[in-house]
């Protein structure tokens, strides 16, 4: 290993994380010149996809699965003009979404949530507000159908109340 280092004019932990890169067992040993090739042919394997033009006319087709084929392994890295036409797909999306808010047709889910949280507390106010404002008048009273009537009565206008905008329901007191 020292002497491959001092070959190779690296430090010895150095040498030992390239020649276990290339797949050299540095503790058996080696032939150098054979270390020093797969070194350099490693070094520039990890560029060869970035190398050819981003135009070349005749480019071997790009297998998306990353298969092999007679040509040697495929390249799983994207063309020039795929990558264009994804960004101008998410542009194009980014200005549909903007216009659709700037018009109305989309809301934000804080601001919807907001006013659902909003309108049902409303409901809920307005439904727990009818038994005081009905206590006495129920206490009193002995037909049924009259009981009836009342609570039937005071539920539709309190909900009528929030249908119409009545934030309260103090318009069926």
């Amino acid at each position: 290993m020292t002497a491959y280092a001092k070959h190779a004019d690296i430090s010895k932990q150095a040498a030992s994380e390239q020649l276990r890169r290339v797949g050299i067992d540095y503790m058996a040993s080696f032939d150098f010149e054979d270390a020093d090739r797969r070194r350099a042919a490693m070094r520039h394997a990890d560029r060869a996809p970035f190398t050819k033009p981003i135009y070349a006319d005749p480019a071997p087709p790009i297998d998306p699965e990353g298969h092999e084929d007679s040509a040697g392994p495929a390249v799983k890295t994207p063309a020039f003009a795929e990558v264009q036409t994804r960004k101008e797909h998410y542009r194009a999306e980014l200005a549909r979404l903007q216009f659709e808010q700037a018009t109305g047709q989309l809301v934000e889910k804080d601001k919807v949530e907001a006013e659902a949280f909003r309108v049902g507390r409303l409901v809920r106010d307005a439904v727990l507000n009818i038994p005081s404002r009905l206590a006495g008048i129920l206490a009193a009273e002995t037909d049924q159908r009259r009981v009836h009537d009342l609570l039937e009565q005071e539920l539709r206008q309190a909900l009528e109340a929030l249908a119409v905008g009545d934030d309260g329901g103090e318009a069926a007191a």
